[in-house]
């Protein structure tokens, strides 16, 4: 008998494969969420924890306008 090895989500049947920038950002997201949660001490649940690390992310990401034409 092996050792436990969970199957990675990106192998399941049935779920498409997220594209690799997608899948980096995803991984990226479980780091820090993981991280927060396990210094918050249980004062964090891990949804909170998995909100603050992507609010964290999306104030560090560089904003860039999306919007095309003049504000009128």
């Amino acid at each position: 008998m092996t050792a436990y090895e969970p199957t990675s989500a990106r192998n399941r049947r049935g779920r498409p494969q997220m594209a690799e920038e997608t899948q980096r950002l995803a991984d990226e997201l479980a780091r820090r969420a993981a991280e927060i949660h396990t210094r918050a001490d249980g004062e964090l649940s891990i949804p909170e924890s998995v909100a603050l690390a992507a609010f964290r992310i999306g104030v560090e990401a560089p904003q860039t306008d999306t919007e095309s034409g003049d504000e009128s």
